[in-house]
């Protein structure tokens, strides 16, 4: 048997740096692992493993032998045997019969020297911590199954402290599932922002805070040896040092370091994958197969599969990407040196052919916002305009508008204006942005660029948007001409603009009054939908439901919201559309004063899992706040506005927050906070009007009330002057529901003004418009200023029902008085007998059987019940039942 020498330097516990940033959390890990088998730390070159071992090793007391281990150590006698002479450094007499094994004649098979080498670690004097530094060294299968056989039947007085680059060949799911083991890997390896300021000031002496400290952290991406590097540069270059040229990939240091230690560690082949895709924001198997081709790691049969188990394993300076299973980035730094590796190695159109394989992958996995800037950088701006126009259909979907925002500015802006298509594009996105003002211009340049060869498709996309602009102008005829146009052109794949075409056609008709037109349209326009769902029927749906809104009937709203939105049904891939039969829904139960209703039907809409469509969620979280403010619980009404706008603000979504912020000054105003709502009236830009108003309020009519509120002259003459014009335009349009919230806001104005005839008679049109839908919280949530010309209106030429109506409103306005006064708290003057009866109307006893309970006739049951619904406000036994179970008044009771 070949005699091994022993070289005693690797035995020795490496030196502990002076300027040492003591890391408590993982020392207590190492100690915490001491107790088992074996402690693995694992992590890429530089993360600081050996010299978090050797100085907890160094700190603690008890016995300890170190190992470093070569690629020459990979035989399993050359490995047993520096394992031996580690262990006899710290018990000298130790292993005796294994070393009488490697001392024989003959050297001993695997199996026989594991056997001997077992029994002497189990008979150790004392506990021994045994640490087997760079382990990835060892490529020897029969080594690994050696060291993989005293884990599992590890001897009692051993704990391994395995340090590695990557996973080691061992039975690790055995073991953590026996939690025989511990690990740190290069999430706890990674310096904190302080630990990194406090290397920096012990190895550089400078102290570094704000955002150069900022800077270093996300440069170096808490790397200890990219910290350490940074340190040394800023040594040389001091305090005025750019970070730029010292925490760099290619900075000189950097390179040698990566030179050194990572790309020489590796195979020719491993090389050429690392430059060839360094390229990539991020990596995985397939993608990496498309980018290598057939170059040197082809020929080598490294593909991308085995290349990514290497990341996987820890061996190359990666980083996982935690919500994408599969797939790594490389760390900053080290991409930044392969790169610069590339360009030096490879020709220019070498490399430019990897981004063009990278790009022809990612499009055809849709990852546009990855495909296009490869796109660039293999050929050109209009070959990446191309790729964006390529996916036209799909991009210009409203769910799909922040990611065409996204790839849009991957483009140079002067490639976009040049293009037609992409210009299409762009208005699409100004559509879904409701940046309407902005449009006309850029549907202009289409056509000065396009001329008389214009592309069919092209030309009815154009003709779909001027549709729109020539609606929202109160043009009703031309938009139905342009968007009849529009049809013509656009072939069916064309989904979103033929979609927008149609709707405008509805709209416009009910804009001119045709509302059986406008509704017999859409409904032929359904049944003939081909394509998605989402794309084809759900926009129409939401049409035909807008239609009705603003016709003013609640009632045809609430039949085509029951018929098309179907909330019991199982919603993957639908939470949008049903959200937004929840926000149609409760819009009706609320305007109807049924608040219950309303509140159960909106309180799933704020769920997370809903996702925004059409503004629904934000919507119907405005008529919830508007719910929870009749409910007299203000607090709440407030929390969800002032939430709703804050997400926008965040978001950057400005067409919705114009909007949001129109409700929370009105729920500032309705709540007394009126300086609140003169500061949003002060800032409010109504910039030129528009009057399609669909949602649940409208910002020019708040500014109308805020002017009525604030008392002057010059503000109610103001509101005088935009309320005459609204109402002119809105009977234009036959938008009959803002018509009447107009037409009670010239009430309050007129009686404001002490001129009761006037508010009466405006008050009276207003309700003739409403009394046929049922319209009550319009007129409640003007507050109580309104009830006077209410009480005054002259019921005489109404309908048989009106004054039943006009009841049933001030009922409404009694109700609201007594809850925004803090008189009555909802539910809280009933007494014991209801609190009992309503608790057994929640087990759905019949009368007959609460009066049997009760001892009490049945006439008196009915009659507590009566007092139970008008005192919780609802109308029925499940909705007071739904009330007091909201209004925690059953646990009470």
């Amino acid at each position: 048997m070949p005699f091994v020498q022993i070289v005693r330097s690797k035995l020795h516990l490496p030196r502990v740096p002076g300027d040492l940033v003591v890391r408590n959390e993982l020392l207590a890990v190492l100690e915490a692992g001491s107790g088992l088998p074996l402690t693995l730390l694992v992590a890429p070159a530089g993360y600081g493993k050996t010299v978090l071992v050797s100085h907890w090793l160094a700190a603690r007391n008890g016995t300890r032998a170190w190992l470093s281990l070569d690629e020459d150590d990979s035989d399993p006698i050359v490995f047993v045997s520096y394992l031996v002479a580690a262990v006899r450094t710290a018990m000298p007499d130790a292993c005796a019969e294994t070393q009488r094994c490697l001392n024989g004649g003959q050297p001993p098979s695997v199996s026989s020297l594991a056997g001997s080498l077992s029994n002497d670690l189990e008979v150790l004097p004392t506990s021994l911590v045994l640490v087997l530094d760079n382990y990835h060294r060892i490529d020897s299968p029969q080594t690994h199954a050696l060291l993989d056989r005293l884990l599992v039947h590890p001897a009692s007085a051993l704990r391994l402290v395995v340090l590695a680059r990557h996973d080691p060949v061992l039975s690790l799911g055995a073991l953590r599932v026996r939690e025989a083991m511990r690990e740190i890997r290069l999430g706890d390896l990674q310096f904190s922002r302080c630990e990194t300021a406090m290397l920096i000031e012990r190895c550089a002496g400078l102290a570094i805070s704000g955002e150069l400290l900022d800077c270093l952290q996300e440069r170096t991406e808490g790397w200890p040896v990219g910290v350490r590097l940074a340190a040394l540069a800023l040594r040389h270059g001091g305090a005025a040092y750019r970070l730029e040229h010292g925490v760099s990939g290619v900075a000189p240091l950097t390179q040698q370091y990566f030179l050194e230690e990572v790309l020489a560690q590796q195979s020719g082949a491993v090389r050429d994958c690392l430059l060839r895709t360094s390229i990539l924001e991020r990596l995985c198997g397939p993608l990496c197969d498309a980018v290598l081709g057939e170059g040197v790691a082809f020929a080598a049969g490294l593909g991308g599969q085995t290349f990514m188990q290497l990341v996987a394993g820890g061996a190359i300076l990666c980083i996982a990407i935690d919500d994408l299973p599969g797939w790594y980035r490389y760390h900053r730094l080290f991409r930044e040196f392969l790169q610069e590796q590339l360009r030096s190695r490879h020709a220019a159109g070498d490399i430019a052919d990897l981004h063009r394989r990278a790009a022809l992958w990612l499009e055809a996995q849709d990852l546009l916002e990855e495909a296009i800037p490869h796109a660039l950088a293999a050929e050109s701006a209009v070959a990446a305009g191309r790729l964006l126009a390529r996916h036209h259909q799909i991009l210009v979907n409203r769910e799909q508008r922040q990611r065409l925002e996204r790839c849009l500015r991957l483009l140079p802006p002067d490639s976009v204006e040049d293009a037609p298509e992409l210009l299409l594009l762009k208005a699409w996105l100004m559509y879904h942005q409701e940046r309407h003002l902005d449009i006309p211009a850029v549907l202009d340049r289409i056509e000065a660029l396009s001329g008389e060869d214009i592309m069919a498709s092209l030309r009815g996309g154009v003709l779909a948007l001027r549709s729109l602009q020539r609606y929202l102008e109160g043009r009703a005829d031309l938009a139905i001409g342009c968007a009849e146009q529009a049809l013509q052109c656009l072939p069916a794949a064309c989904a979103q603009a033929r979609v927008t075409a149609q709707a405008v056609i509805a709209g416009a008709r009910q804009m001119r009054g045709d509302l059986s037109g406008a509704r017999q349209w859409i409904h032929q326009a359904l049944a003939h939908a081909l394509g998605p769902i989402d794309v084809c029927q759900a926009p129409l749906v939401a049409t035909l439901c807008f239609i009705d809104w603003m016709a003013g009937d609640l009632s045809a709203l609430q039949r085509i919201a029951a018929q098309h939105y179907k909330l019991g049904e199982a919603c993957v891939g639908r939470a949008g559309t049903l959200a937004l039969g929840r926000y149609f829904h409760g819009l009706v139960h609320y305007q109807r004063n049924e608040l219950a209703l309303a509140e159960a039907m909106l309180l799933p809409v704020l769920a997370p899992q809903q996702a925004p469509r059409l503004g629904c969620r934000s919507e119907g979280s405005f008529v919830l706040a508007a719910v929870y403010q009749a409910l007299g619980q203000a607090d709440r009404a407030r929390a969800i506005v002032d939430g709703v706008c804050a997400h926008l603000l965040r978001k950057g979504d400005s067409p919705a927050l114009f909007r949001a912020q129109a409700c929370q000054a009105e729920l500032a105003l309705r709540q007394g906070r009126i300086d609140e709502a003169r500061d949003w009236a002060r800032n409010f830009d109504p910039g030129p009007l528009q009057f399609v108003y669909r949602f649940f309020n409208a910002p020019h009519l708040t500014l109308a009330r805020v002017w009525i509120a604030e008392g002057s002259a010059e503000s109610r003459e103001q509101a005088g002057r935009l309320l005459q014009l609204l109402e002119a335009e809105l009977a234009t349009r036959h938008n009959v529901r803002f018509l009447i919230e107009v037409l009670a806001l010239q009430a309050l104005l007129q009686q404001a003004l002490g001129n009761p005839v006037a508010a009466s008679d405006a008050l009276g049109r207003a309700l003739a418009l409403a009394q046929p839908a049922g319209f009550i919280r319009l007129f409640v949530d003007l507050g109580q200023d309104l009830v006077t010309p209410l009480k005054r209106v002259d019921l005489s030429k109404g309908s048989a029902g009106s004054a039943r109506y006009v009841g049933q409103i001030l009922a409404a306005f009694n109700a609201d008085w007594l809850v925004s006064a803090g008189r009555q708290q909802v539910g809280g003057d009933l007494t014991r007998r209801e609190l009992k009866i309503l608790k057994l109307l929640a087990i759905r006893l019949t009368n007959v059987e609460i009066s049997e309970e009760l001892c009490i006739s049945r006439a008196t049951v009915k009659r507590h019940t009566q007092n139970i619904y008008r005192k919780l406000r609802a109308s029925s036994r499940g909705e007071a039942v739904f009330r007091a179970r909201t209004l925690n008044i059953l646990a009470d009771g």
